[in-house]
């Protein structure tokens, strides 16, 4: 019997379909959206419906209407208990605080990241980890990507990262990501009005993806996933035990995904403090 755990803030109606499997998640698309029904591991999400006592290569169908959603032809009822609240509240920030525990999350990055992800954008010595040609020339358009996006050729270095590289959802997608929400977090912050900036990059961003494109959606707006969101709180209002933790848990997603995404947020945050992306607009 399938039991839900939660279900996200921005599921969209429609009569969805199996986009693709995996052994901790189901992703449907309708549209141009997507939703994904994952088991407690992978946790809650604003596009996410967490189950649990059934497997999930039984799940088949997905219908979403006004007041609930069918999965597998069983009705369940939308419900405040069990709506996952995807957003980042603001609340007595130590902006002192914050820029220390910035710099933490920093070193616990460098320090477990995959040594093919880009963290060679923080650390240049991990770039000998990229040895064939296509893996070379993985670096250095990430390299002239990325120098591009903070400097003042936004778009172009967005059209340059963006759908490129490794895995499932692309490493340039995953860092935009990262990005984006970093310059959400920044608004709230640093009481800077990047609305245009992100609509920018977000409008460059979106590909043939169509999880990635969801993803960078949810970014736009401010909506984050679980394990995202309990990082920025550890940076937010913590300190060094949760961000470590929360670390983890982020580098966990993916073979890299998880510390693309975690290098886009950094990078973006720590050049908003310098109000470069202010000066883009």
């Amino acid at each position: 019997m399938i039991e839900i755990q939660s279900y996200g803030d921005r599921l969209d109606k429609g009569s969805y379909e199996v986009h693709s499997r995996f052994n901790k998640t189901v992703n449907f698309i309708s549209a141009n959206t997507i939703v994904s029904i994952v088991n407690e591991e992978i946790g809650a999400g604003p596009l996410n419906i967490v189950i649990r006592g059934s497997d999930l290569k039984d799940v088949r169908s997905l219908i979403i209407d006004d007041k609930g959603f069918l999965l597998n032809d069983l009705r369940f009822d939308f419900d405040d208990a069990h709506r996952f609240d995807s957003r980042i509240e603001f609340v007595d920030i130590d902006i002192d605080k914050f820029k220390s525990n910035l710099y933490i999350f920093e070193n616990c990055l460098l320090q477990y990241s995959s040594a093919m992800s880009l963290a060679f954008l923080l650390d240049a010595k991990r770039k000998k980890n990229f040895r064939t040609f296509f893996e070379k020339e993985f670096v250095g358009r990430f390299d002239a990507g990325v120098e591009k996006i903070f400097s003042t050729e936004l778009i172009e270095g967005v059209t340059m990262i963006k759908g490129a590289g490794f895995g499932f959802t692309p490493s340039g997608d995953d860092f935009l990501y990262g990005l984006l929400i970093a310059l959400n977090i920044a608004t709230g912050l640093f009481k800077l009005d990047l609305t245009e900036c992100v609509n920018r990059i977000y409008d460059t961003a979106r590909g043939n993806n169509p999880i990635s494109n969801a993803f960078l959606r949810c970014a736009k707006d401010g909506f984050l996933f679980e394990r995202f969101k309990k990082l920025v709180h550890s940076i937010l209002y913590f300190g060094k035990k949760e961000i470590f933790e929360c670390n983890q848990a982020l580098l966990s997603v993916g073979e890299t995904s998880g510390a693309d995404m975690g290098i886009g947020f950094l990078m973006g945050l720590k050049s908003c403090q310098l109000s470069a992306f202010s000066r883009q607009l």
